[in-house]
Order: C-alpha cells, then structure tokens, then sequence
C-alpha cells in the first residue's frame, strides 16, 4: 500500500493555522526581545463610563506589537434608569503598528478582540443582578511619544458586537529589554 497525495491534504483552516504558527515562529527568533507595560485611564464615550486600563505588549519587531489589555470600567449610575448600577471588565487581545511621525513621536494603527462582561446591579433590595459577556471587534488608532523607556501614549478605539461602543484611553507605558542585543558598531581601527 503506497502513500498517496490524498493521505496529506490540508484543509484551508490547517494550512492558514501552520502558516500563521510559522509565520509567529519566524517573528519571535527576529523578535525585538522587548515587552512594555502600560497604565492608563479610559472612557467609554457613549455611557460616560470610566475606568482603569492595565495592559502589556510583546514587540515582534520595531514596529509590530501585540498584547492583552484588562480594562476595569467603575460602578455608575445609569441615566435611563436611576435605580441601576451598571460596571464592566473588558479584556483585549490587540495588535498595534508604529508608524515614526517624528522624532520620538509615532501613530499606529489598533486591530483586536475583546470580550466584555457588563453586570447591572439594582439599588433596590433584594434586587437583582443581570451580567452579560459578549465578543467585539476592535479597530482604532493611537499616537505615541516614547523616549527611551518611557513613553505616553492617547488612543481612540472602537468596538463592533453585540453593543457597539467608543473608548478614549491616555496613559503612560514603560518598556523592558528581555534580552542581550548585539551591538553593530563599527572598528574605528583605534
């Protein structure tokens, strides 16, 4: 019984997952060896809800960045409804690309997921409690200033899925070094 090209076909899914996992594979050996973490303020604009973003980011290269973001949105009253507490967590998978405008100054574009956990909770006793979870996409655009390494940072982004939203974000990030870098710096013959 011979093997055939039939025994190693791929479905389009499989090749697109091996071609991604190599593709990754290919980034991290060429990879920055940096990761920065990031504190910061966000409003979500529609609901004039506010909270705290906590997020970090591996950088694949100069330019390329990905990494979970935690954002905690505070307890608020609703305006539709006086005798509800609305409050929210959102956790994010994005992808940022540095684009230099300047010296020190750059702006990316934003790609990514979220998944949202929004909990109402009555005022009244013996009320009740309602939470929701739900999928979005992400899309936006931030602008950098980062020296050396600190660096502050504005965003806007917004969200498509079961509730469509809108967040402006301002904070700060700080960015670590995993690794040795090889110096390239050439003989002066002295």
């Amino acid at each position: 019984m011979g093997i055939t090209r039939k025994h190693f076909s791929l479905c389009p899914m499989k090749k697109i997952s091996l071609l991604a996992l190599f593709l990754l594979s290919v980034s991290l050996m060429n990879a920055q060896q940096k990761i920065s973490f990031d504190l910061g303020v966000i409003r979500q604009t529609l609901h004039e809800v506010n909270g705290l973003n906590i997020s970090s980011f591996y950088h694949f290269s100069e330019k390329l960045a990905g990494g979970i973001e935690v954002n905690r949105f505070f307890p608020v009253t609703s305006h539709a409804d006086a005798d509800m507490n609305t409050s929210a967590w959102d956790i994010d998978i994005n992808f940022h690309y540095n684009l230099p405008l300047g010296h020190h100054l750059y702006v990316y574009p934003i790609s990514g997921i979220s998944h949202t956990a929004e909990k109402e909770v009555s005022k009244l006793p013996m009320g009740e409690a309602v939470t929701e979870r739900f999928w979005s996409v992400n899309a936006g655009a931030g602008l950098l200033w980062q020296r050396g390494h600190w660096g502050f940072h504005t965003e806007y982004l917004y969200t498509w899925g079961h509730i469509n939203q809108q967040f402006v974000l301002a904070g700060m990030n700080y960015e670590l070094e995993l690794g040795h870098h090889k110096s390239h710096k050439k003989h002066t013959g002295e």
